[in-house]
């Protein structure tokens, strides 16, 4: 029996079934030496998102340390109970921990309001730690690569997630709203894997409630950063994903003032529809330039 199924059995079968820590520690044994720390990090993750304490446990008891573990070791984990972040806690786990990338632990559960409730409640900081402070002039290299979490929150959270760290003094950071427009564009009404009407409300809320500029830039005047399209209705026209018709967004915008001339030149070409949508709006008697939805 190769290395590979010996890991993948030791692997699958400890974590299912919480107990064979035997066959665990036969893997272990196989594994090349230069490969153990690699070992222990998978079926750590493993552990943690089936919510196996024993095999937690017995890491524990090896020398493995949990104490810098960050969001990304939680990322994409929806298993994860809150028994398993006790746990971890009672074993020196620092929630506020992060890594490059990271923001803070709350990104790992932005779509479980009650894990977010939870985290708070045990120590969680709605400020990314060591994070470069936000200036108005100024997007550092920190912040381009790690984003403060309620622009993560804005592009895939809930309204009552994003309201509840923003209560706690979560910073809006340069981009909630173009986050929040681009994930607004994702899906198709055929065959839909995100909450349309959760990404709309998301919009509105940044709109109307936080009164956020509809015309924000996502950098500082006269720089130029890969992966920033410039003002938010940009970030509709250059979204990898339009399948969906975007015309009641579109309104939207344009309905609290957005400019769309910097978006209009790149959709002429790659998105045609947009332009249709401006030029239907442009049409309409000013009084009757309301969106529905508002």
């Amino acid at each position: 029996m190769d290395y590979t199924s010996i890991f993948e059995r030791a692997r699958n079968k400890a974590i299912a079934e919480n107990s064979d820590i035997t066959l665990l520690e036969h893997a272990y044994s196989k594994a090349p030496l230069d490969e153990h720390e690699f070992f222990f990090d998978c079926v750590r993750r493993a552990a943690i998102n089936n919510n196996s304490i024993a095999v937690l446990s017995h890491l524990i008891a090896r020398g493995m340390s949990v104490k810098s573990l960050s969001p990304r070791d939680f990322v994409g984990y929806r298993n994860t109970s809150k028994a398993t972040l006790e746990f971890l806690l009672v074993h020196g786990w620092d929630i506020n921990t992060r890594c490059r990338h990271d923001s803070t632990i709350h990104v790992a559960f932005f779509w479980d309001y009650d894990m977010i409730v939870w985290c708070l409640e045990h120590g969680a900081k709605v400020h990314t730690r060591d994070h470069d402070p936000l200036r108005d002039d100024v997007l550092t290299l920190d912040q381009r690569h790690c984003e403060q979490i309620l622009e993560e929150v804005a592009a895939w959270g809930t309204v009552a997630t994003f309201k509840l760290l923003r209560s706690k003094g979560a910073p809006l950071g340069w981009r909630p709203l173009h986050r929040a427009v681009e994930t607004a564009t994702y899906g198709h009404a055929k065959r839909n894997w995100i909450d349309h009407e959760e990404r709309m409300a998301m919009v509105r809320h940044i709109l109307h409630v936080e009164g956020f500029d509809v015309n924000a830039r996502d950098r500082p005047q006269g720089s130029s950063f890969g992966g920033r399209n410039g003002t938010p209705i940009c970030y509709l026209t250059s979204s990898g994903m339009l399948e969906r018709d975007t015309r009641e967004l579109t309104w939207l915008l344009l309905d609290r003032g957005a400019d769309p001339t910097p978006a209009l030149s790149y959709a002429k070409t790659e998105y045609p529809k947009f332009v249709e949508d401006v030029e239907a709006w442009r049409k309409l008697p000013r009084v009757d330039r309301r969106c529905c939805v508002q």
